[in-house]
């Protein structure tokens, strides 16, 4: 008679697999975590940037339509005028009529133009009117230059450093 003995598995094997197995599952689940938490920030951010460039392109499109109307003001005056005082006069007087702003720096006439981007930012452009004996010298190819042309801030930028500690 042969006395079969009973085979017993021990314990520790089968509970180092399955604690083994909960902690890669964790440190899966917690992975996949992180992905789509850092996937979801980006897209966020994305949309943020795209929102911001089609805002900042529009205005830009804007300006150059001002630029284009500054232009025909220019042309018109540089045909109208018989010197520098009319010339200067001319475009004055059309301008007041427009949204940009003449600016006279003593012997010199700047323009400036501000087109709102969003409620806090907004493109300003400033141009330096050249003198009409330039004008005359390079045949009428440019009426002025740009000094800039840059995003300003409309609005004061406020920090909020404040922390509740206690609900």
């Amino acid at each position: 008679i042969c006395i079969m003995k009973k085979m017993k598995f021990p314990i520790t094997n089968i509970g180092t697999v399955t604690l083994l197995m909960v902690f890669i599952v964790l440190c899966m689940i917690t992975l996949a975590a992180l992905s789509l938490s850092s996937a979801s920030r980006d897209a966020k951010l994305n949309r943020q940037a795209v929102q911001h460039l089609t805002e900042y392109y529009e205005a830009s499109n804007e300006a150059e339509a001002l630029l284009a109307s500054a232009d025909e003001t220019f042309q018109q005056a540089y045909a109208k005028a018989s010197d520098a005082k009319e010339y200067y006069r001319l475009i004055n007087k059309d301008l007041l009529l427009s949204p940009m702003k003449s600016v006279w720096t003593g012997e010199t006439l700047d323009v400036a133009i501000q087109v709102p981007i969003n409620d806090s930012q907004a493109l300003s452009v400033l141009l330096d009117v050249l003198p009409l004996q330039q004008v005359r010298q390079t045949n009428a190819e440019s009426f002025y230059r740009i000094l800039s042309w840059q995003v300003i801030r409309t609005k004061s930028w406020e920090s909020d450093n404040t922390m509740q500690l206690i609900q």
